[in-house]
């Protein structure tokens, strides 16, 4: 897969610096320390007009657990695309993963995952899909009634900006799936941006909901002509994984919008 250059060193810099800095809570769990990612895509990644290859997220995801007590003990990937799910499955099977697999759409392999995960463990989950659409919010719901649950959530606001005003006209819309009742919100808005606040609020009110909360750091990354691309969130319960995503997401001092 190919990918700009601000995927690896920003996207994946701050998953794995929050990987690393939340291994001594994960050690405290000796029933189950899982990952999971149901958008994994190759597991490998060729940055854009260069020759350079390096890990996607699972691979980057597995190495930097190992280098610390509290390693990953099972780790769990899905891809609706069968051969890039073939050639993740391959890579994570070389660095002896105690994997498992499973083609199919997210909304669908969440149900296939979620009898695997034990209450009494702790779970990190990676939510890196290609555009907002493709995560519905059941999976969030799914996965909050895990108790000990991190999400790492690839919010599309390139997508969300070009689905609202398209969207209010449709009876359906990719957004619907996103964020649930989306339009008896944003419709009461004037502007664009005041309708991809409202939608954030509004999706963000839904985590609530379903108990958990989104961190109020949410990282923009950039690309080369310093559009934002997509934010990046955490959504958890205890204020020590907060802490942690704050601290994991000082790359830079960067505003949210």
């Amino acid at each position: 897969m190919v990918v700009g250059r601000w995927v690896t060193e920003e996207k994946h810099q701050i998953i794995r610096r929050y990987i690393d800095a939340s291994w001594g809570a994960r050690q405290k769990f000796t029933s189950q320390r899982t990952y999971i990612d149901l958008f994994a895509g190759t597991g490998r990644v060729k940055i854009k007009h260069t020759q350079s290859f390096q890990d996607g997220g699972p691979l980057a995801a597995w190495h930097i657990a190992q280098r610390k007590r509290g390693a990953f003990t099972d780790f769990f990937i899905a891809d609706a695309n069968p051969e890039y799910l073939a050639a993740c499955d391959a890579r994570l099977r070389r660095q002896d993963v105690p994997l498992q697999s499973k083609v199919g759409r997210a909304h669908e392999t969440i149900d296939w995952v979620l009898p695997k995960l034990k209450k009494g463990g702790i779970h990190l989950a990676l939510l890196d899909p290609y555009n907002a659409g493709h995560l519905h919010f059941s999976i969030i719901e799914k996965l909050a009634a895990m108790p000990t649950m991190d999400i790492v959530v690839h919010l599309s606001t390139g997508d969300i900006q070009r689905n609202i005003a398209s969207g209010l006209e449709l009876a359906h819309s990719p957004l619907d799936h996103f964020a649930p009742g989306w339009r008896d919100i944003v419709r009461k808005m004037s502007s664009k941006h005041a309708m991809r606040d409202a939608f954030i609020g509004h999706w963000k009110e839904l985590v609530s909901g379903a108990g958990m909360s989104v961190c109020d750091t949410m990282y923009p990354v950039r690309n080369s002509k310093e559009s934002t691309m997509y934010w990046l969130c955490l959504i958890a319960r205890h204020p020590l994984a907060d802490k942690l995503w704050r601290a994991a997401c000082q790359l830079e001092t960067r505003s949210l919008f």
